[in-house]
C-alpha cells in the first residue's frame, strides 16, 4: 500500500510541476485550465512531443539518464526531486496518520499548498483563481463533515483570519503609504482558514512570519543577497498552515 500511494505521490509531483511551468500571471482561469489539461508535454528545449513511455514519473528520467530522447539536452534536476519529494511526503502521511479523511485531505493540502508556493517564489503572486477554489473546497469538506471542524467553525476562522491580516496591512499602509504585504497573501490566509479553528490561526501566522524572518536573514546575510527588500510570504503561510494542520 505505501508503494501504491508513493506512486501516486510521484504522479502528483509530476503534475504540479506541469502546472507550475504552464502558469502566467497573464493567463484567465480558462487559459491556465486548457494548458494543464489538453496541451501536450514537450521537451523544453526541441520542443519534441514526449510519447507515454517518456512522461512516467522518476523512472522516465531514469532511463533517458537526465537527457531528452531526441535534442540530448539535459533534463533539469528539479522534475525528479518535486516527484520524489511529494511521494516521500505522501508516504509519511499515511504512515503516521494512516488511511482516513484526515490523510486524504493532507495529501490534497499538500499538492495544492506546493504549486501555490512555487508561483508565489516565482510571480510573487497568488492569483484569485487558486485561493479561492481552496477556501470553497474547505467549506465544502466542513459542510459534509469531512474535516475536522464544522461549516460554522470555518465561517469563523474565515473571517478571523482575513482580519487577522487585513487590519494590520492596512493600518501599515496608512501610517507608511507603502504595502508590507499582498493583498493575495490575505486571501491566502483566509482560505487556509476554511481548514482550522480559529484557535490555531494565531499560531500560524507567528509560525509563517518566524519562516519569513528565518529565510530574509539567510538570504540577506549568509547568502549575501544585500538587495534584497521583499520576500514572498505566501509560501511560509502555507508551510505554517500545512504543519499545524498535520500537528493537530
Amino acid at each position: 500500500m505505501l508503494m501504491v500511494i508513493g506512486c501516486l505521490g510521484f504522479c502528483v509531483g509530476s503534475f504540479i510541476h506541469v502546472a507550475y511551468c504552464r502558469f502566467s500571471p497573464s493567463q484567465t482561469p480558462l487559459q491556465y485550465l486548457f494548458a494543464i489539461t489538453i496541451k501536450r508535454s514537450a521537451c523544453p528545449q526541441c520542443q519534441t512531443k514526449l510519447t507515454a513511455w517518456q512522461l512516467i514519473p522518476v523512472i522516465s528520467w531514469l532511463i533517458l539518464k537526465r537527457r531528452c530522447y531526441v535534442c540530448q539536452q539535459q533534463i533539469a534536476s528539479r522534475y525528479i526531486v518535486l516527484e520524489l519529494l511529494m511521494g516521500l511526503l505522501f508516504m509519511l502521511i499515511v504512515m503516521t496518520k494512516g488511511i482516513n479523511n484526515h490523510s486524504l485531505i493532507l495529501m490534497t493540502l499538500a499538492s495544492y499548498f506546493v504549486l501555490l508556493a512555487l508561483i508565489d517564489f516565482n510571480y510573487y503572486l497568488l492569483p484569485d483563481f487558486l485561493t479561492q477554489p481552496l477556501m470553497w473546497l474547505g467549506l465544502i469538506c466542513a459542510y459534509f463533515e469531512l474535516s475536522d471542524i464544522t461549516i460554522k467553525s470555518a465561517l469563523t476562522s474565515i473571517l478571523f483570519s482575513y482580519l487577522l491580516l487585513k487590519i494590520p496591512a492596512t493600518v501599515f499602509y496608512f501610517i507608511t503609504q507603502k504595502h508590507g504585504l499582498g493583498q493575495g497573501d490575505v486571501k491566502l490566509f483566509a482560505a487556509i482558514g476554511a481548514w482550522l479553528p480559529y484557535e490555531w490561526l494565531p499560531f500560524v501566522l507567528v509560525l509563517a512570519s518566524s519562516i519569513g524572518i528565518f529565510y530574509y536573514l539567510c538570504l540577506k546575510y549568509a547568502l549575501k543577497q544585500k538587495w534584497l527588500t521583499v520576500i514572498p510570504f505566501g509560501p511560509c503561510l502555507l508551510i505554517s498552515g500545512f504543519l499545524i494542520d498535520y500537528l493537530v
